[in-house]
């Protein structure tokens, strides 16, 4: 190992919360069937929490199943307590959208079923008013794909939605017993909701008052708000950490959160891609092929390691065969990687870094 690689590793230990887990119960899903059929057997067994965050709650019919699995669980169990945490414009586009098939629930279970929708306070001002549905989540989304059933975490890229369900393709990781961890993520959406709106039983949102304003109040005073919460958090957890000397698997989690100025995620990925070893062979999924400026010089002018970047064929990618302009994205993610696989060339690099398209006939990859 490096010298630079072992500074790296020296900081990510110092400065990053440390959860220990048995590699047994980490589980790889290889389907959206598995991931569906899986969120719905932990929703069912779970006693105690069901915190879901997601982009957006779809509105088909096998979303409604599992609403269904979640409301039998709230009828049964009176400890139980459900959150949702989704972004505020996905999560209301369209008449019947994410906010309209969970009202049911909050209003009945108004005490134990939560909806926070957060809203980036990049979207506002004359921005907020002429940019119209849907472009508007190009400015700026909540992301985070965390599925926690009491100590049990499914995280993932996927939404909850029929195409996820059925076929479109994305990462599942299934950590079984993993309390700490779980306690970690669900204080980490708590956090990100209490910057929230709150749908109430009315279907009315109402902003803490307590918090800064992510459309009227300075946007580098929400920011920095919300950054404090989340670094006192990350600090919370790094001073009580439990290692437990029979667990072998050590997880970081990493946070990327423009809109707090975190940039964790970024940090760690490039440093990754600088300091692997000769030997290390790199794998990056990559739906929509975007990397930015800085890793594509990391990988290709910095990195020693040998790589292989998984994308999207056009045919897979979920803008394929969409009317208007976003029928040219598909041809302008080939574009761009046909202009990463020249910049590979013109360092010479060709060899050591390798690209794989995904092709399934009438399925999709993630984003």
């Amino acid at each position: 190992m490096s010298q630079n690689s072992n500074i790296f590793h020296k900081w990510i230990d110092q400065n990053l919360p440390c959860f220990k887990v048995n590699p047994s119960n980490i589980i790889i899903l290889n389907s959206p069937n598995e991931f569906y059929q899986q969120l719905k057997s932990n929703v069912a067994e779970s006693t105690k929490r069901i915190t879901f965050s997601s982009l957006y709650l779809g509105t088909g019919s096998l979303e409604a199943e599992l609403i269904k699995s979640i409301e039998k669980n709230l009828e049964k169990n009176s400890q139980i307590e459900v959150n949702f945490l989704l972004d505020h414009n996905r999560g209301q586009r369209g008449e019947i959208s994410s906010k309209s098939i969970l009202l049911p629930l909050i209003a009945r279970f108004e005490s134990r079923c939560n909806l926070y929708l957060y809203h980036t306070p990049n979207l506002r001002g004359i921005v907020k008013k002429i940019t119209p549905e849907r472009t508007n989540e190009t400015i700026g989304v909540q992301h985070m794909k965390l599925y926690i059933t009491d100590n049990d975490l499914i995280i993932s890229g996927a939404n909850l939605s029929n195409d996820y369900f059925k076929n479109r393709q994305d990462r599942y990781i299934w950590i079984k017993n993993c309390q700490d961890l779980c306690d970690f993520f669900a204080s980490l959406i708590a956090v990100v909701s209490s910057f929230s709106f709150q749908v109430d039983k009315s279907g009315q949102l109402i902003y803490p008052k307590d918090k800064n304003h992510p459309i009227f109040d300075k946007r580098e005073d929400f920011g920095k708000e919300l950054s404090s919460k989340i670094t006192n958090l990350i600090e919370e957890f790094k001073q009580k950490e439990k290692l437990n000397d029979h667990d072998d698997t050590f997880m970081f989690p990493l946070i990327q959160m423009n809109d707090a100025f975190i940039k964790i995620d970024e940090q760690v990925t490039k440093n990754i891609f600088k300091t692997a070893d000769l030997n290390s062979k790199i794998f990056l999924a990559l739906g929509y092929f975007n990397l930015t400026d800085e890793y594509m010089n990391a990988i290709v002018k910095q990195s020693t390691a040998e790589y292989g970047l998984l994308l999207a064929s056009p045919e897979a990618n979920g803008f394929f065969g969409a009317t208007g302009l976003s029928g040219y994205i598909p041809n302008i993610y080939s574009c761009l990687e046909e202009e990463f696989f020249k910049f590979c060339e013109l360092n010479q690099q060709q060899e050591r870094i390798n690209l794989f398209e995904y092709s399934k006939t009438n399925w999709t990859i993630y984003d």
